[in-house]
């Protein structure tokens, strides 16, 4: 499924409603961004969200990457 566009719009219905959510094939986008939630079963095997990631995935050819290896094309830290 798609990354929801903010954090507060991440949630738990991400993972159990996987069905309905419109699904993100990044053959054919090619770049997705997003919010997605980490859950595990809490003591009661419920599941619970266990934190967020934001991510930005990229798909590029062996000849892009070669050009701009990652990490390097970015700036140090802050």
């Amino acid at each position: 499924p798609g990354g929801a566009k903010t954090s507060k719009q991440c949630s738990l219905e991400m993972v159990t409603n996987e069905a309905e959510l419109p699904m993100v094939s990044i053959f054919k986008q090619k770049r997705v961004k997003g919010w997605w939630p980490f859950v595990a079963r809490d003591e009661n095997d419920e599941l619970e969200i266990t934190g967020k990631v934001e991510a930005e995935l990229h798909l590029l050819t062996a000849e892009e990457a070669e050009k701009s290896p990652a990490g390097l094309a970015r700036n140090e830290p802050d």
